[in-house]
């Protein structure tokens, strides 16, 4: 704008100066042609030479309008055809986003036979090909997808979409889970930071068993933020104690300890790891070490094999004062919602090695509406032990209709398992078996899990 009025100043003041001159300076001009002369005011000359000059110009520029009038023709019309093509694509993106994909599809087909794309427009032709045998009686919609799909991964611009679309595919098939992993890794090169294909990745690579890769897309998605920290610390944990055991098949104790202790320090509560990890370790303070994490481990779950592992590892050759210790881990520090429980499992401990006074000490205090199964039926064994046939029969009365102890749930679908698996065997949910109480399932955590319904629907895997 400035630039502008600058140009402008100095246009006026250079006609000004013109004009200043020719009105001070008289002089004539004199013109010879083939023998004709004629004399003029300079300044005449100088007004005829600058009109003659102004038409001159305007017969040009008409010349040139007229020479591009088919071009400015179809200019216009490129730009009116883009913008309709522009219309139709935003009408095409709303209209699916809003579940009318066969609506989206006739726009696309608008779409195809106005761009200028050619690539683009055969894209979008076989895209409306792939909607309308969705709905029709066609044998072969599995291929014509595939070829469309196929389709897609050729442009670099397309490509993430197109694998994506072959994984999802794939998934949908639940047949081939190598071709699931293959086409989620050719989609993640295109999108390195695609939040539905690490989870697929993730939970594709547990069901082979690759856990390498496993913790790799698992750390992905905690660096890119796209799980919790209690889900990360769940899967991180059973997948290094998975990754232990294979080291340890290999005679690579060293290592499987290494990712032993990592799974510990992920979740302290993980049974099977504190158990396996104070098998292995040994040299100066592997008895300490290994008590402090079984103690841990048992103050947080109440596990009745986490304390036969600590009475191993206690090495006291009586059982009175194997009771006595168990019994002495009740004044440690726990949850209160667990107390209960540990009393229970340490009454069970000295039921088993018959210190039967101990244990119904431990049991007369704890109120009879925070008694389990297990709870009654200590019990019961009581007094069998006394010869008390009648209350062993209230007890276990009781204990059919008391609440049940700790075991391994789903935390997704409720089932009882009774020991830990990676996958639920059930709804196939990823880290949901844990050592919950059934009371503790209207709690459940977010799961990963692959559901096969509505796939083109829903999100693949949620959590």
């Amino acid at each position: 704008m400035i630039l502008k009025i600058l140009k402008l100043i100095i246009f006026i003041v250079l006609i000004w100066f013109l004009s200043d001159f020719f009105s001070n300076t008289e002089g004539k001009t004199n013109i010879n042609w083939m023998g004709w002369g004629l004399e003029l005011p300079t300044d005449t000359f100088v007004f005829i030479l600058i009109i003659f000059s102004s038409l001159i110009i305007f017969i040009d520029r008409i010349w040139l309008a007229i020479l591009n009038l088919p071009k400015s023709t179809m200019r216009r019309f490129e730009i009116s055809n883009n913008k309709k093509v522009e219309e139709k694509l935003v009408k095409a993106f709303l209209l699916a986003s809003h579940g009318e994909y066969a609506s989206a599809a006739k726009e696309a087909a608008l779409i195809s036979k106005n761009t200028k794309d050619k690539k683009l427009g055969k894209l979008l032709d076989a895209h409306l090909d792939v909607v309308n045998n969705v709905n029709s009686s066609s044998g072969n919609k599995k291929e014509l997808s595939q070829n469309y799909f196929k389709a897609l991964t050729d442009e670099p611009s397309t490509a993430f979409v197109g694998h994506l679309a072959l994984m999802r595919q794939a998934l949908l098939d639940k047949k081939n889970i190598k071709q699931i992993i293959d086409e989620g890794e050719k989609a993640l090169k295109f999108e390195p930071k695609s939040k539905q294909t690490l989870e697929v990745l993730l939970v594709a690579y547990t069901k082979i068993e690759d856990i390498s890769n496993s913790l790799t897309h698992l750390n992905k998605m905690k660096n890119l933020k796209y799980i919790n920290t209690n889900k990360y610390k769940n899967i991180s944990a059973d997948l290094n104690y998975l990754s232990a055991l294979n080291y340890l098949d290999n005679n690579k104790n060293k290592i499987a300890i290494n990712h032993l202790k990592e799974a510990i320090k992920q979740k302290p509560s993980h049974i099977p790891v504190s158990i396996k990890l104070t098998e292995l370790i040994s040299g100066i303070g592997s008895k300490t070490k290994s008590i402090n994490y079984l103690e841990k481990t048992f103050l947080l779950t109440s596990s009745p094999d986490v304390l036969i592992q600590l009475s191993k590892k206690w090495d006291l050759k009586t059982s009175g004062s194997r009771v006595s210790k168990a019994i002495s881990l009740l004044k440690k520090s726990s949850l209160d919602s667990i107390k209960n429980n540990l009393k229970i499992e340490v009454a069970c401990y000295a039921v088993k090695e018959e210190i039967w006074g101990e244990a119904e000490k431990i049991l007369s205090g704890i109120p009879d509406e925070k008694l389990t199964k297990k709870g009654y039926q200590a019990f019961a064994d009581i007094a069998g032990s006394q010869n008390q046939p009648d209350k062993v029969k209230d007890f276990l009365e009781k204990a059919a209709n008391a609440v049940d102890d700790f075991n391994y749930f789903c935390s997704s679908c409720g089932l009882k398992n009774h020991k830990w698996n990676l996958h639920c065997p059930s709804c196939e949910s990823l880290s949901t078996i844990q050592w919950l109480k059934r009371t503790d399932l209207d709690k459940r955590d977010e799961v990963l899990q692959i559901n096969s319904n509505n796939l083109l629907d829903k999100n693949l895997i949620s959590y």
